[in-house]
């Protein structure tokens, strides 16, 4: 089993990969640019891409897909206080169709569109449910330091800090199982992206440690 992930912002993209039979791949990282290749999935035959399926999106948001999704996510934001994200079909639309367009290899390319992006590769036999993957993407917080805005020393917390990220508003995912499901690819936008440029994830840093000083 291997899984690796990819994040994508507007202002700073990582690229590196971990394969593990336990541990799944980290991939971003918010205090500098290096960047390594990807390694992709095994490539699929051609009497196996007939075998794909692009999870259906549920358009009133109201479908378990969507709940898991929503609630996981959710969580993550409520542990900092920040405000609960709202699906969105436009975004969700966009999402399924960059999967649509990777189902025949499963590359971790993201989309260069005008979100932030979390990108997840996962083999079988393991189960990636929308709240397990989320739940990869969060355990970045361990390797995340809020008070240099940086992540430990050949770890990545990208994926963690695009999901906690303050001026977030929406998220919407769409998710691939190829290869009579030997696999799942699994895309997630949100809007407004994080953005790098001298701001920090959890908005006012100091007012998220209790510890900001009245101006007279």
């Amino acid at each position: 089993m291997s899984t690796k992930t990819l994040t994508i912002f507007t202002f700073f993209s990582l690229y590196v990969v971990i394969s593990s039979v336990v541990v799944p791949g980290q991939d971003s990282n918010p205090s500098n640019g290096n960047a390594n290749a990807i390694s992709r999935p095994p490539a699929m035959t051609s009497s196996s891409q007939t075998k794909q399926n692009v999870v259906p999106i549920n358009r009133s948001g109201t479908s378990k897909f969507v709940a898991d999704f929503l609630s996981t996510h959710n969580a993550v934001r409520l542990l900092i206080g920040h405000s609960p994200l709202t699906w969105n079909d436009t975004i969700a639309y966009f999402a399924e169709q960059w999967a649509r367009k990777r189902v025949n290899d499963c590359e971790l390319i993201h989309s260069g569109g005008p979100y932030g992006e979390n990108l997840f590769w996962g083999g079988s036999p393991t189960d990636w449910s929308p709240t397990t993957v989320v739940k990869i993407w969060a355990a970045e917080k361990a390797f995340y330091d809020p008070k240099s805005n940086s992540c430990a020393k050949n770890h990545m917390c990208g994926h963690y800090t695009q999901i906690v990220w303050k001026d977030t508003l929406r998220v919407s995912c769409a998710s691939v199982k190829w290869n009579n499901n030997k696999g799942t690819y699994v895309i997630c936008n949100y809007d407004p992206p994080a953005s790098y440029l001298n701001k920090h994830p959890f908005g006012n840093f100091c007012n998220v440690l209790g510890r900001c000083r009245r101006r007279v």
